[in-house]
């Protein structure tokens, strides 16, 4: 039996410099991800929160942070997490 992520919601912050597009589509570019979704929750002068949405079948966590270190994104914290049982046939 294995357990796959397929969904997690991160909230985070990353400097305004970098391109909130390009972040997306880098997070969306990782092994087991179909859906990437930000929102900014809040705005100052250096930086912007975001709460990341990261959806598919097996989500390749070990990858997705070291993305978001790449993207210089400060995670504060993981608030919700789906995981699943994936259960392989028995052999006949």
């Amino acid at each position: 039996m294995e357990i796959h992520l397929r969904r997690l919601v991160i909230e985070g912050t990353k400097p305004r410099e970098i391109s909130s597009v390009e972040l997306a589509q880098s997070l969306c570019a990782i092994h087991g991800v179909d859906e990437c979704e930000l929102l900014v929750t809040d705005v100052d002068s250096r930086t912007m929160t975001l709460k990341f949405t990261i959806r598919g079948p097996n989500i390749n966590y070990a990858e997705l942070r070291k993305a978001m270190d790449d993207n210089s994104v400060a995670v504060k914290g993981v608030d919700e997490i789906t995981a699943t049982k994936v259960r392989k046939p028995a052999k006949t």
